[in-house]
């Protein structure tokens, strides 16, 4: 995940079928075991993603901007949180996957093609 500057990885994107994912917000390496959002602000913000299932592949998504979590830590203990801007965001990225939504889904096809150009473009100057 850090050698490759991602944010998040859910177990299933390393075929391991565990309701689980890792996050790393700052300096903070948290795992979310049996993740869940129990509120989705009605505010929702528009930002540029990637996805390490999807190596170069950045296009703008649309999501809440605040989300009410919970999930188990690796004890068991329940947590509840609060998450705003990165984390909020991440959070849901990464919950998406393990409910078998991709961040391709999120978006239009048109938008999907146009990042993939885009991506090749980048390619090809390197």
């Amino acid at each position: 995940m850090e050698d490759h500057g991602g944010v998040g990885l859910a177990a299933i994107q390393m075929n391991v079928s565990y309701r689980v994912f890792a996050m790393k917000i700052g300096s903070k390496v948290s795992f979310h075991y049996n993740p869940k959002v129990v509120h989705f602000s009605e505010e929702v913000l528009t930002f540029e993603e990637g996805c390490l299932s999807f190596p170069g592949l950045l296009f703008k998504v649309k999501r809440p901007a605040h989300v009410e979590v919970e999930y188990q830590d690796r004890n068991g203990v329940v947590h509840n949180e609060q998450l705003t801007g990165l984390a909020a965001r991440c959070f849901q990225h990464e919950l998406d996957h393990l409910d078998g939504v991709c961040f391709v889904d999120r978006v239009s096809k048109l938008t999907l093609e146009m990042a993939k150009k885009k991506r090749l473009k980048r390619e090809r100057k390197n």
